[in-house]
């Protein structure tokens, strides 16, 4: 399947959402790494800056070729600020300045408790249904979360570390099941393109307002940053903001928030492995358990009936 094909304005299937999806969370999974690597030059005020201004150069487009260019009416504008700053403004801010201290795996591992928080308020706010072979999905690969992320590369060391970056990845978290929820209400009444075009726009002003009082000492630092930092930079804008985000609302308005939630459980195990190679952490046995886990978790979700 082409990025032409997946990019096509029209009906998304079935099918085309769960690739989406899939490719969104694969590079999600790197993205924790990139951010690690982006704070140790920029300040994270003006990196999330950044990456929300590169994510408009692919979503404008994006929204042009699908017909969904278009101006906000009004009662449409006051729902997509409020969600812009949830879930994109708040949540971006808070991930790249834990990530000052986070660890990777710490951070991907907090991941596992975003599947759960949408199952739950899916069911709560939506009313929507999960049958026993959903639940037994969460847990199983919930529980292989935990292995992969928790003992994949530092086996039980991990539970000793701590501290005020992995809270706010934890808060992030939690932040983004309640944007999804939310999120699933606007797709009833706005086509995707056009609201995550909408969602980024009003981040990016809010942010740039952020940055015009504050004005971070290194702004004029940005033009001493190494061309290997800017490359990680613009895999973070281009790709994990203006890509993923379009991937990710396509998948959201063909498919329940607990089942979109579920592929969740992949993209630590693609963090770990980016932590290995890049961040220099290392394998167990747990890793290999754990990935089975998660895969059959995602398998159970997906193939559950109502």
């Amino acid at each position: 399947m082409s990025l032409k094909n997946i990019l096509a304005p029209g009906v998304i299937s079935e099918r085309n959402a769960v690739a989406e999806i899939l490719l969104c969370v694969l590079f999600w999974g790197a993205s924790f790494a990139a951010m690690k690597v982006s704070v140790a030059r920029v300040e994270p005020l003006l990196a999330v800056w950044l990456r929300m201004a590169l994510g408009l150069f692919l979503i404008v487009p994006a929204a042009s070729y699908r017909d969904e260019l278009r101006r906000p009416f009004r009662d449409e504008a006051v729902p997509l600020l409020a969600l812009a700053f949830l879930g994109i403004v708040f949540h971006q801010n808070i991930q790249f300045l834990g990530m000052r201290s986070a660890g990777v795996a710490n951070s991907n591992w907090m991941i596992a408790a975003t599947p759960a928080a949408v199952a739950v308020l899916g069911v709560v706010f939506l009313k929507e249904r999960v049958n026993a072979a959903a639940i037994l999905g969460l847990l199983f690969a919930g529980t292989g979360v935990l292995l992969v992320v928790g003992l994949g590369t530092k086996g039980f060391e991990i539970f000793a570390t701590g501290g005020t970056g992995d809270l706010l990845i934890a808060i992030s978290a939690v932040n983004w099941a309640v944007f999804q929820i939310m999120s699933r209400g606007l797709l009833r009444e706005c086509p995707p393109t056009f609201a995550i075009l909408w969602l980024n726009i009003f981040a990016f002003l809010i942010q740039s307002l952020a940055v015009f009082i504050f004005w971070p000492q290194d702004f004029w630092g940005l033009l001493h940053v190494p061309m290997r930092d800017w490359y990680v930079i613009l895999f973070l804008g281009c790709v994990c903001s203006g890509l993923c985000y379009i991937l990710w609302y396509d998948g959201l308005s063909a498919l329940t928030a607990a089942r979109v939630s579920a592929f969740q459980f992949i993209q630590p195990v693609v963090g770990v492995i980016v932590a290995y190679f890049f961040m220099g952490e290392r394998f167990t046995p747990y890793i290999y358990a754990g990935g089975a886990m998660i895969l059959i978790g995602v398998w159970l979700i997906n193939n559950a009936k109502d």
